[in-house]
């Protein structure tokens, strides 16, 4: 079972996700974790991914989860460790949605991650942990 940063990064009440095409849906940003130093690999996926300075970022872990649900892409059942991270991009750098490297990035209120039937399908579970977490 491997391990996942769940990258939690708000602004004004809205969460920022990116398009993923293999799952067709906007998710929040995410990448496996090892067992050094988890707050470095989140703090540099964030940096190389949004393309920001390091020094603009800064880095909290909140909790994890270790739960079951069925995944659309193996189309099994599938157990999964979540770790959340709360990021917080510092003088206001990201406000608007936009696009680096040919990935999209938007923002969502909550409602709007409740309401897209999308992202609920693919990533109820998640969605529901951000609640959960006051995140």
């Amino acid at each position: 079972m491997s391990k996942h940063a769940i990258i939690v990064i708000k602004n004004n009440n809205r969460y920022l996700q990116y398009y993923d095409l293999r799952w067709d849906s906007y998710l929040f940003l995410n990448c496996k974790l090892l067992d050094n130093n988890m707050l470095e690999i989140v703090t540099d996926f964030v940096s190389k991914s949004l393309n920001i300075d390091k020094k603009y970022i800064k880095v909290k872990y909140i909790d994890f989860k270790v739960h079951k649900k069925f995944s659309e892409s193996a189309k099994v059942e599938k157990e999964y460790t979540h770790y959340f991270y709360q990021v917080e991009v510092l003088d206001n750098l990201l406000s608007n949605d936009f696009i680096i490297n040919n990935i999209q990035y938007k923002w969502f209120t909550y409602n709007e991650l409740l309401n897209n039937k999308r992202i609920m399908t693919v990533n109820s579970d998640i969605v529901g942990f951000i609640k959960e977490f006051n995140m």
